[in-house]
């Protein structure tokens, strides 16, 4: 089956559970159409696709906890049609089962940590200072008087992405 590349928002609290021994992280999302009226000029809203969003295995374990409701994302994965019945009546749901996920960052503040070549990533409960900000053009560290961030040193783990959250709405 085709891959689907998806625009949306997560529209609702996303969860995390476990199916066997695979860990699962699910979210429901809304990606709306936009069009140009060629009459008016004005751009207007279109249909809304809604479905579930479902994560599974090691990128469960990398995306759970870092989504909230409102982040901007885009996906791209296998569109599927769960049928099930409920109350006698036979129904249907659209489920993403996402092979690949990212913040919006055409929408959305973002940071990005990776390790550096030459050293293997650290323990999750290190911080890494001397590892590379993609996306920042401010030389002076997370944490420092000058910095754009002055909370403290990021710890997050190096290799994994965080969402900033000055882009959510």
């Amino acid at each position: 089956m085709n891959e689907t590349t998806v625009r949306g928002n997560i529209i609702g609290a996303p969860t995390s559970r476990r199916v066997g021994d695979d860990p699962v992280f699910s979210f429901r999302v809304a990606s709306n159409t936009r069009y140009q009226d060629r009459e008016s000029g004005e751009w207007k809203n279109g249909s809304t696709l809604y479905f579930t969003a479902s994560c599974w295995g090691r990128l469960a374990e990398k995306a759970g906890g870092r989504l909230v409701k409102g982040d901007a994302v885009i996906l791209s994965g296998r569109l599927l049609t769960n049928e099930y019945e409920r109350d006698g009546v036979m129904r249907r749901d659209l489920e993403m089962r996402v092979a690949a996920l990212g913040p919006d960052m055409a929408r959305m503040d973002v940071t990005v940590r990776r390790p550096r070549a030459e050293e293997p990533a650290p323990p999750p409960a290190e911080v890494d200072e001397d590892a590379d900000l993609v996306g920042s053009t401010d030389a002076t560290p997370a944490g420092e008087p000058g910095s754009d961030d002055e909370s403290g040193p990021d710890t997050t783990p190096a290799g994994l992405g965080t969402f900033a959250g000055a882009g959510r709405p």
